[in-house]
């Protein structure tokens, strides 16, 4: 997917199928296969001109123009994300199915942050997150910097006086 949207990224003019994979060096049935989580997340947009990103093109004409995805203009939250692309990755019997591993997560209460524990799901929900501008639902790691500090307790520093 990365060579995808590098390609993408570069691009300054909307790409056929066959040209977008050949510039990506990727095979037109991976452009196939990952289309429809693209769009779900609307960084690409597909039409009878090609495919192009949901970003201005890095042309004069376009620079200007302010064009991103739906998401990023629109009050999305990890929910709203989660459901559409699960929409496009599971069948309509496991979608919002309360025993399914994954459709569980939009039966209520919903919770897409349990789809983090999916390695297919999770890292299509990470850029949800990050698109969504959501915490992430996962605790972060603490960082220590330097070394241990040697502490005493307080009632021992006035036996020193």
């Amino acid at each position: 997917m990365g060579r995808i949207i590098h390609t993408l990224l570069t691009a300054e003019n909307r790409l056929s199928q066959r040209d977008l994979a050949d510039r990506a060096g990727v095979s037109a049935r991976t452009i196939r296969n990952y289309r429809n989580r693209l769009e779900a997340f609307d960084l690409i947009w597909v039409d009878e001109n090609g495919y192009r990103l949901a970003l201005s093109f890095q042309t004069t004409s376009e620079r200007r123009d302010s064009v991103v995805p739906t998401v990023l203009e629109e009050n999305q939250t990890l929910l709203d994300a989660a459901d559409v692309f699960l929409e496009t990755i599971l069948p309509p019997d496991r979608y919002g199915d309360p025993n399914d591993p994954l459709g569980s997560a939009l039966f209520w209460p919903p919770d897409p942050s349990r789809l983090l524990d999916n390695p297919t799901v999770d890292p299509w929900l990470r850029l949800a997150v990050a698109l969504t501008a959501t915490e992430s639902p996962r605790n972060n790691r603490t960082v220590q910097m330097g070394p241990p500090l040697e502490q005493q307790a307080l009632s021992g520093t006035a036996d020193m006086n």
